[in-house]
């Protein structure tokens, strides 16, 4: 019989507390039951090789729903001829005063597994650092911020278990908001309202995925949805992976004071156009726009930053340009992988900020053909992004459209997914010479299949 005094056990664990755990399960087995609604891996909970083995048998029995007592313990044992731990099941019975303790020897072995859990983590952290010589600091620092600020949240599912009563509440100020609003959005503004009144704006804990091909108005539409959005006094977390601060600046200024982009490319400008700017400046710069330009962001600089900024000045939207160009930290055995990983890792995002993300997206080669409209599976790299996204808005141009010019020209925004609402076409209309976006006419249904393909 192994002893049960405590006197030399490491801090990193808890015999005592496990066998205890043990005795309250076999005094009252639907105990099991609530612990298996606080904790999802119970087996984490023990390092004691004979208290695991015993969890072990006990989660086979309740799998297979058969009795959970010493008879049918002991008897799980002998079939596998294992007669050492025969005793084991009356020892943790006699530790046990009563079953009410389990809550309390629960909470002793999750805060010693978490102790484990960070210690593991310290150790894997510092062990690549001293052997991986191509291991960047930054991102190393950056990855061991978001594990240990996962191993900091408490997931107690028990509590998100709730009876329609207990939420009654929620319900009126839910309906007492939609009638506040009279018939507006829901959401943030996108700056362009037909597309607003079809998505109801862009909604706190949503992921929006906007693309298109290569030049056809990606980032234009996103500046304009971040514009839009700081106008109205929401803060705005801009990440450029291509353009600088500097350039998407001058790019709103030119949209917002009508400005020829070009023009101002070149230093083409009147003493006029010279005061425009000005006061575009002056303008623009209010606006709580925060721009990272790094140009070598991993996903996991965009959550940690993400964190610090909504914890530091209250991030309420997330624009990423764009998904595809994102760099990585560790290696993955397809493109399709990393790039689901990376499209799941911010949809995780916009959850646990409760914001919404606008994430820039390519489109695959056949969605490049002007032909055709584009479709869903045109997303470029993995079938993850659809199954992530909340909104799917894809950016068309037609084959026919004269951009010599230089004057105005109507874009095609599809909304070829909506996890709450209708899918359709929407008109808008782009202004090369101010590279601005702006509505044009009113919403087009259009057919589409089962799976929100667009014909």
């Amino acid at each position: 019989m192994q002893r049960l005094n405590n006197k030399k056990l490491d801090h990193l664990e808890d015999y005592t507390a496990e066998r205890g755990l043990i005795g309250c399960i076999l005094l009252d087995p639907q105990i099991l039951d609530k612990l298996l609604a606080r904790e999802d891996r119970p087996l984490n909970l023990f390092t004691d090789p004979i208290c695991k083995n015993h969890m072990l048998v006990i989660l086979d029995l309740y799998d297979k729903d058969r009795l959970i007592d010493k008879v049918t313990i002991n008897r799980k044992f002998i079939e596998n001829n294992i007669h050492q731990n025969i005793q084991f099941v009356d020892e943790c019975e006699s530790i046990t005063p009563s079953p009410l303790n389990w809550s309390y020897y629960l909470e002793i072995l999750q805060e010693t597994k978490m102790k484990r859990e960070t210690k593991m983590l310290c150790d894997e952290v510092s062990s690549r650092i001293a052997q991986d010589p191509s291991a960047e600091p930054t991102g190393v620092l950056e990855e061991l911020f978001e594990r240990a600020e996962g191993l900091c949240k408490v997931r107690d599912s028990e509590t998100s278990v709730r009876a329609y009563k207990d939420i009654r509440q929620d319900t009126v100020e839910f309906f007492t908001d939609c009638f506040n609003r009279k018939g507006g959005i829901k959401g943030i503004t996108t700056g362009l309202y037909n597309l607003d009144q079809m998505i109801s704006g862009l909604n706190k804990g949503e992921l929006n995925i906007i693309a298109a091909r290569p030049s056809v108005g990606k980032t234009s539409l996103g500046l304009c949805i971040s514009d839009a959005a700081a106008a109205r006094g929401h803060n705005v977390l801009f990440f450029s992976l291509e353009m600088t601060a500097a350039q998407l600046q001058m790019r709103s200024i030119c949209s917002e004071m009508n400005l020829d982009y070009r023009d101002a490319l070149k230093g083409d400008l009147s003493q006029n156009d010279m005061k425009k700017i000005q006061a575009g400046i002056d303008l623009i710069g209010k606006r709580p726009i925060f721009v990272d330009d790094s140009g070598t962001c991993t996903i996991h600089n965009i959550k940690s930053k993400s964190k610090r900024l909504k914890r530091d000045v209250g991030i309420d939207l997330i624009v990423i340009d764009y998904l595809q160009i994102i760099s990585s930290s560790k290696k993955f055995e397809t493109r399709a992988l990393e790039v689901g990983y990376w499209s799941s890792q911010l949809k995780a995002l916009a959850k646990d900020l409760n914001v919404p993300v606008v994430c820039l997206s390519q489109l695959s080669r056949a969605g490049t053909i002007n032909e055709r409209k584009p479709r869903l599976t045109d997303l470029r790299d993995s079938g993850a992004i659809e199954q992530d996204a909340d909104v799917v808005v894809m950016l068309h141009r037609d084959n026919d459209v004269d951009m010599s010019d230089g004057k105005p020209y109507p874009l095609s925004l599809i909304v070829a997914k909506q996890r709450n609402g209708p899918v359709g076409e929407i008109n808008i209309e782009f202004v090369p010479k101010y590279t601005k976006m702006r509505d044009a006419s009113p919403i087009v249904d259009i057919p589409v299949d089962s799976y929100g393909n667009t014909p």
